[in-house]
């Protein structure tokens, strides 16, 4: 009997290989106690398979929600960022000017996260300092949308762990599976010796792997890690 590929998603399994193992197990008699072990194998395996769907519905309302605070910090910087040009008089090389933005706007909305959000968190600390009016005006805006994003990037990085914690449990569990399935030919072709190929029936054959096409994601592959940039795209 040739296995089905270690490279077959979680659900394909499950869904299958397994159901058609089980089902004809499940049609002789005399396997009754191997039909209902393989049952509870499949079982814990698409516990598996609903876990991690939980977990990455989580992590895809929580990347959700960090995107449209990452929008709304972007709009508030612009906001100081326009005050700050009225100010200087569009002198980009004021002092002023400099002191906020010494790299320009771009450099501060389009580095990667983490140096992202310490730029900023620069600007807002330094405009808790600011003696202008019309500019320390925009300190209350900034810090309090700052701190919502750096919450919810925290909250969608604990999201995000979850989810490639809970695939690597499917990941063990789909050895677990393999296991038992090896283990079942083996019974089944020692009570069958006279006739080989009886074993085989017991197990729905491998097809050859097929182009990928468009469709839902599997558990075959990790989750990837999201991350979030200010950039006018995101922001747009």
């Amino acid at each position: 009997m040739k296995l089905p590929s270690l490279s077959q998603s979680a659900d394909t399994l499950v869904k299958e290989y397994g159901l058609y193992h089980h089902t004809r197990l499940c049609a002789d008699a005399t396997l009754r106690d191997m039909a209902a072990r393989w049952e509870m194998q499949q079982s814990r395996l698409q516990g598996r398979i609903l876990d991690f769907e939980k977990t990455r519905g989580e992590t895809m309302t929580t990347m959700a929600a960090r995107d449209g605070v990452a929008r709304l910090l972007a709009e508030a910087v612009r906001g100081f960022y326009g005050a700050l040009v009225a100010k200087t008089n569009n002198n980009r090389r004021s002092p002023l000017f400099k002191t906020y933005f010494p790299e320009g706007l771009n450099a501060m909305l389009h580095a990667p996260l983490q140096a992202e959000t310490q730029r900023i968190g620069v600007l807002v600390n330094k405009l808790a300092q600011e003696t202008d009016p019309d500019l320390a005006a925009h300190y209350g805006s900034l810090n309090k949308v700052l701190s919502s994003f750096a919450e919810a990037v925290s909250i969608y990085n604990t999201a995000a762990d979850a989810e490639r914690q809970a695939f690597g449990r499917i990941e063990q569990e789909k050895f677990a599976w393999f296991d038992l399935y090896k283990l079942d030919h083996r019974t089944l072709a020692q009570a069958f010796y006279k006739d080989p190929k009886k074993a085989d029936s017991y197990f729905k054959p491998t097809r050859k792997p097929r182009t990928a096409q468009p469709g839902p994601v599997t558990t075959a592959a990790a989750p990837p890690v999201a991350h979030v940039t200010l950039t006018k795209e995101a922001t747009a």
